[in-house]
């Protein structure tokens, strides 16, 4: 039998419909909840309440649309992502992980 294996990068986060409930500062992105121990997020320092804009270029309101995107890309890939962080906008290149 073979083995499965899905890329990610190791985040839980709420859609920008759920944010205004969250206080967060931005009504686009995903608002990140929970970065999972050990997975390429927490390797590139991406931080709980931080709010992911876009991954590479596309802007993003849903967590399905980052999820989805994710899935077109296999473990070891590389994307950008803008994060909104203390009022400031980073980028964070990221390799996926696979899980």
């Amino acid at each position: 039998m073979g083995n499965l294996k899905r890329q990610g990068f190791g985040v839980y986060a709420y859609d920008t419909n759920t944010m205004q409930y969250m206080k967060a500062k931005s009504d686009t992105g995903v608002y990140v909840t929970k970065v999972v121990a050990g997975t390429a997020a927490e390797k590139v320092g991406i931080q709980k309440e931080d709010i992911i804009l876009s991954i590479d270029g596309q802007e993003l309101e849903r967590m399905c649309e980052l999820r989805r995107y994710v899935y077109t890309k296999k473990p070891k890939d590389e994307v950008m992502l803008r994060i909104l962080r203390d009022g400031r906008v980073v980028e964070m290149k990221v390799k996926l992980g696979s899980r």
